[in-house]
C-alpha cells in the first residue's frame, strides 16, 4: 500500500506541476500516443519514427510513464494506460487538443499573469484583432478550435440531456468555432437545425468536422463578426465560454448584438459560475478566471451575470445547471 503523501510533498507537488504540461504536450507533439496505439512500441522505434534523439525520447517515455500515462514494459517497450489513450488524436474523448493549448498558449499566458495582477491588464496577447489573427493561422487555429471542441461536445452533449430545446427549431453556436456544442443537441432533437456562426476562414473545418460527427446536413455556417452583428433567425442563440474572454464593455457589445435579433427566443449562456466563496473544490473555474485574467476577461458569479445581463436588456428566466462544473444561464429580452 502506498505510503500517504505529506502536506509538505503536496505542495512540492504543486510548485513543480509545470513539468508535466510540457512533457505531456513533447509527447502529443511527436505523436506518441498515436504512435503507440493499442500495442506496444520500443523507444528506439518510436525514436526513429519521429526522427527525435533516442536517448531524449528514451527519457520523456519514461517522464510518461512516471504519471501514468505510459506501462513501461520490459526491453524499453511502452504500452498505453487507460489514461494514456486520451491522448490520442483518433480517442473518441481526446484530450490532444487541450494538450496542445496548454502547453502553448495557456504555457505563455500563464508566463505575464504578474502583470496582471499587478496592472489589471491583460498581458497576453488578446483582443479583437488578435483573436482574429490567431484564427487566420491554420496550426494555431486547429489546436486552439479543437481543444475548443474536444469540451464543447461534451458539454453539448450533456447540456441536450438536462435542457429542453423541443420547441426550438433553430440553434445558434456563436462563436461556436467548429460547432461541436450544436452535436450532442441536434442528436437529441431531430426537429433542430443547426448553424455556427463564427469568423468566415473557419467555415471548410468546420463544415468537416460536423460532417465528422454526423450532423453535417443539418448545420449551416454563417460568417461574420458578434462584434459588429448577429444574423436574425435562430430560436435560441448559445454562447458558451464567449463572455469569460472579454471584459464587461466587449460582452455588453456580444450580448446587445444577439438581444437585437432574438425576438421572442432565448439566449443560453454557458459559463462556469464562481461561487461567492470558493474552496479547493473549485479550482477549474478560479484556474479559468485566472486565464482570464491575462487576457482581459474573467469569470464570473451569479450576482455579476445578473447585473450584466440586465444591463445588455436582458433578464435572466432560470439557470440550469449541465454538470458539477457547468451551467446553462437562460435569458430573454425584457
Amino acid at each position: 500500500m502506498a505510503a500517504a503523501v505529506s502536506e509538505r510533498d503536496q505542495v512540492i507537488g504543486m510548485i513543480t506541476g509545470a513539468w508535466k504540461t510540457q512533457v505531456i504536450g513533447e509527447g502529443v507533439k511527436l505523436g506518441l500516443f498515436e504512435r503507440i496505439g493499442d500495442g506496444t512500441t520500443s523507444a528506439d522505434a518510436l525514436a526513429q519514427a519521429t526522427g527525435a534523439n533516442p536517448d531524449g525520447v528514451m527519457r520523456l517515455l519514461r517522464g510518461l510513464a512516471t504519471l501514468g500515462l505510459l506501462r513501461h514494459e520490459p526491453g524499453n517497450r511502452f504500452t498505453l494506460t487507460s489514461l494514456g489513450q486520451y491522448l490520442r488524436r483518433d480517442a473518441a474523448d481526446s484530450l490532444n487538443g487541450m494538450t496542445g493549448h496548454w502547453s502553448d498558449r495557456m504555457w505563455y499566458s500563464f508566463a505575464g499573469i504578474g502583470e496582471s495582477i499587478r496592472t489589471g491588464e491583460a498581458s497576453a496577447p488578446s483582443g479583437i484583432d488578435h483573436f482574429a489573427q490567431q484564427q487566420a493561422d491554420v496550426a494555431s487555429a486547429d489546436v486552439f478550435n479543437r481543444a475548443m471542441a474536444e469540451g464543447s461536445l461534451r458539454v453539448g452533449r450533456a447540456l441536450a440531456q438536462v435542457y429542453d430545446f423541443s420547441d426550438c427549431r433553430t440553434l445558434m453556436d456563436a462563436g461556436g468555432g467548429y460547432g461541436a456544442l450544436l452535436v450532442g443537441p441536434l442528436e437529441a432533437n431531430p426537429q433542430l437545425k443547426g448553424q455556427v456562426y463564427d469568423l468566415p476562414t473557419l467555415s471548410g473545418v468546420a463544415l468537416r468536422y460536423l460532417d465528422e460527427q454526423g450532423v453535417g446536413g443539418r448545420v449551416d455556417y454563417l460568417g461574420g463578426s458578434f462584434f459588429e452583428s448577429v444574423p436574425a433567425g435562430a430560436d435560441c442563440i448559445m454562447l458558451k465560454f464567449i463572455l469569460h474572454d472579454w471584459n464587461d464593455a466587449n460582452s455588453l457589445t456580444i450580448l446587445r448584438n444577439c438581444a437585437k435579433v432574438i425576438g421572442d427566443g432565448r439566449i443560453l449562456v454557458i459559463e462556469r459560475i464562481v461561487p461567492e466563496t470558493v474552496s479547493e473544490v473549485d479550482q477549474d473555474v478560479i484556474r479559468g478566471d485566472l486565464t482570464m485574467l491575462t487576457v482581459g476577461g474573467k469569470e464570473r458569479t451569479e450576482a455579476e451575470y445578473h447585473a450584466l445581463l440586465s444591463e445588455a436588456g436582458l433578464t435572466i428566466t432560470k439557470i440550469v445547471e449541465i454538470d458539477a462544473a457547468y451551467s446553462a444561464i437562460e435569458a430573454r429580452v425584457g
